[in-house]
């Protein structure tokens, strides 16, 4: 017997929110998903969506945190084994399917503190993988690397891969890349 919608626990309400949110701004993208169209896709009162989040920007930005939140649990529980730069290209390999939505991302960066703080957290989790893997080659302290340029760089190939034009390859072979050569030695970020 379905229960009451009254007897539906919050955190379980806000799930089939972010549940439907996921998959239209998958399928019809950001700028054309309604709030409307949320909460008919969840079978909540449009009036009621509100309760759970202030606005479209906040679903948004809840559900690419629950997409990165995913990816990590998938990756420690695939990849554990794994060193630092195999887990990072794999994690951005993994969610290529949601590049129209950083995209978005970049939009609406302007205009919603939420979706800046989404967008942060992903961008801090790559810099940790970054991070990861100069430690584990013993290259965090190494004095010859400017760790802050290597980080800056490694942001901005996978920024810029997500520029939409036809000549970019994807960004994670372009880190993998970077980060095999500044590993190798061959790197334009050694300190001068």
């Amino acid at each position: 017997m379905p229960r009451n919608r009254q007897q539906i626990p919050r955190e379980e309400r806000a799930g089939d929110l972010l549940a439907a949110a996921t998959e239209l701004f998958l399928s019809k993208g950001y700028a054309k998903t309604t709030m409307a169209d949320i909460s008919a896709a969840a079978g909540v009162a449009r009036g009621n969506v509100y309760w759970y989040f202030d606005s479209k920007d906040d679903i948004f930005a809840a559900v690419m945190d629950r997409m990165l939140s995913r990816e990590i649990r998938t990756l420690s529980a695939e990849q554990a084994g794994a060193d630092p730069l195999s887990r990072l290209v794999r994690g951005l390999s993994d969610m290529r399917y949601s590049r129209p939505l950083h995209q978005a991302m970049h939009d609406r960066l302007p205009h919603s503190e939420a979706v800046r703080v989404a967008h942060n957290t992903f961008l801090d989790w790559i810099v940790g993988l970054v991070d990861e893997v100069m430690a584990e080659r013993g290259l965090d302290g190494d004095p010859d690397i400017d760790a802050a340029l290597l980080r800056d760089s490694v942001v901005a190939v996978f920024e810029g891969a997500n520029v939409p034009n036809d000549r970019n390859r994807p960004a994670h072979e372009m880190i993998r890349l970077l980060m095999e050569s500044v590993l190798a030695g061959r790197s334009p970020v050694k300190r001068a």
